[in-house]
């Protein structure tokens, strides 16, 4: 009987990796706080160089060279411990990962060896003339052998990827183990990054190029890029926003250590001030992505820091941050803000995301989500602003948008996202000039609080089809009654946004969007309230999140008589927050 039953080998379990993440982390973040004594010193030093107002002379210059050569020595080995610091901080987060892989590993080697166990027992006591107990267990056998297989497979790419991250450790202490090297340019740049970084397009280039040059990449590769070129991989369109996230955590992490620590020494300059509050609000919104759990669940979807920049459009900022996995999600979303918001807003914004996700996945039919805060382009400065009144900002913004989304697509080409634009207030006629001029490749676009769709005269203007365009209007936004109705149009003058996307000449699929707590005439508070929880508004976003727009509740559309000031339907409705699928309480609260 055995001999006519292959009874597959036993496996031996893999070591597990050794060391401690928590150790390694304590010692990146000593590298990272010494990177920043060694940079404030460098820059105190170029600093006090600069003393010819009240000594001059031959001793002067020569303590002004000693001065400035002390400084250009000593900035590159600040930068190059930085470098090891994130380099190290990435190995400790892929060792936890290969550790509690090792558990998982390990348990299921323990199962099947149990599985093997019990067919062998079954094999010897089995009856050999019993031709049917015989095709039972020789099924058995050729199960377990292909169960065998997998795990021998998923063992040696375990211990591959186990030697890489040691490897990965072991180049970058040698990278810059002497003086010389920690000097140079390159400094603790692992030799693997900096050969893989030659071949990396420019980050303006097509964003499926960039996406072909990162999936061409070996794994250690990609690692090692991006702890050596944190601030290149993390703007970079059409990159997985796993890499993203890691690089851009890495910026932020280094800015909160180096500018805290300056700021305690009372020497930072205003640039690094502004800096500073943008990383801290940045932080802070990040926290609230990676701490959200939706109410009533155990839904705990992550945060994503997709975009870092705190020093862009002079110091105001770009970011964003998405709750939910990006590279996953069925259903993704992306926000895009209107005037005066700048990089310190984003706490406020991403709850709104948050709260988003949350009426997408409560009123949805199961699909996953991520809804992300994109804030991606130079807002109009205030609400009394040319910038505001005018276009130009909106035509860039609608450009830049266009290009975050095909990064979007880009980076998972294989698994695409149903996605949905939405712009609020200027940032409403930002998306826009995105669909209509630029082929935004979304497949809903949802404006809501709009003062002008630019360039658009109707819903058939934009990329994604008339039936896909949805519109919503609190009838006491002051704002919203910016847009051109009938016969009044933008082209008569000079400022102006373009048409009311709420306006029957227009012709979107308009959704209600009143507030309950809504003035009781126009206003600006009531500009500010379609994301609040209960709300109408909010309820039909994330229908359109969900992909069910088709069931939004439709609202009329505003129009124009001609002889009189335009009408909006809704002001005489009495808004409700009792929206179809959802309990007394509201969304799941």
């Amino acid at each position: 009987m055995t001999a006519t039953i292959r009874i597959p080998a036993s496996v031996d379990y893999p070591d597990r990796p050794a060391g401690s993440p928590s150790a390694a982390e304590s010692l990146a973040t000593t590298l990272l706080h010494g990177a920043a004594s060694i940079i404030e010193f460098a820059d105190e030093a170029a600093a006090l160089s600069d003393i010819d107002t009240f000594w001059q002379g031959a001793a002067s210059d020569a303590y002004a060279g000693h001065a400035r050569g002390f400084a250009k020595s000593h900035q590159p080995m600040g930068e190059t411990l930085k470098r090891v610091s994130r380099g190290v901080d990435l190995f400790a987060e892929q060792l936890r990962d290969l550790q509690s892989e090792h558990t998982t590993l390990s348990s299921i080697i323990t199962s099947y060896e149990r599985d093997r166990v019990a067919l062998i027992v079954a094999v010897d006591i089995a009856d050999d003339t019993d031709s049917a107990e015989l095709q039972v267990l020789q099924e058995r056998a050729r199960t377990l052998s292909g169960h065998r297989s997998q795990i021998i497979a998923d063992v040696t790419d375990f211990r591959s990827r186990t030697t890489a991250n040691e490897e990965f450790l072991v180049r970058l202490f040698t990278s810059a183990d002497t003086a010389a090297e920690a000097e140079a340019p390159a400094g603790g740049v692992d030799p693997i990054a900096a050969l893989a970084i030659l071949g990396m397009p420019l980050l303006f280039s097509d964003p499926k190029a960039m996406a072909k040059w990162w999936n061409g990449l070996s794994e250690a590769a990609q690692n090692a890029v991006i702890a050596a070129y944190p601030k290149r991989i993390g703007s970079a369109d059409g990159l997985p926003a796993w890499a993203r996230d890691k690089a851009n955590r890495q910026l932020l992490g280094d800015d909160i250590a180096e500018l805290t620590q300056k700021e305690a020494d009372g020497l930072l300059s205003d640039e690094e001030k502004k800096r500073l509050e943008n990383a801290r609000a940045t932080q802070k919104a990040l926290k609230t992505a990676d701490d959200y759990v939706m109410p009533g669940t155990d839904d705990h979807p992550g945060g994503t820091l997709w975009l870092y920049d705190p020093d862009a459009f002079d110091g105001d900022g770009r970011v964003a941050i998405a709750v939910g996995d990006l590279d996953t999600a069925d259903d993704v979303s992306i926000q895009v803000p209107g005037i005066t918001t700048e990089m310190a807003d984003a706490p406020g914004y991403v709850q709104d995301a948050a709260d988003l996700y949350e009426s997408a996945r409560y009123n949805g039919d199961g699909s996953s989500v991520a809804t992300m805060f994109w804030l991606g382009y130079d807002t109009p400065e205030g609400a009394v602003d040319w910038d505001t009144i005018t276009e130009g900002r909106a035509k860039d913004g609608g450009e830049r948008l266009a290009t975050a989304v095909d990064g979007l697509r880009a980076s998972r080409p294989d698994s695409p996202a149903h996605m949905t634009a939405i712009g609020h207030s200027y940032g409403s006629t930002t998306t826009s000039y995105a669909a209509a001029d630029h082929d935004l490749a979304v497949d809903e676009v949802a404006l809501i609080g709009s003062p002008g769709a630019g360039p658009a005269d109707s819903a058939a203007d934009f990329s994604v089809g008339k039936d896909h365009v949805y519109v919503g209007r609190n009838s006491r936004d002051a704002v919203a009654f910016f847009g051109d109705e009938g016969w009044a149009r933008k082209d008569w003058v000079e400022a102006g946004l373009g048409m009311d996307p709420s306006s029957e000449n227009f012709d979107a699929h308009r959704f209600e969007a009143e507030a309950v707590n809504r003035g009781d005439h126009r206003n600006f508070d009531d500009h500010s309230r379609y994301y609040d929880r209960d709300s109408e508004s909010l309820y039909n976003l994330g229908r359109i999140v969900d992909g069910h727009g088709s069931d939004t509740n439709s609202a009329a559309q505003s129009y124009d008589p001609w002889w009189r000031a335009a009408v909006d339907p809704e002001s005489d409705r009495t808004p409700t927050a009792d929206v179809p699928g959802r309990s007394d309480t509201g969304m799941n609260r």
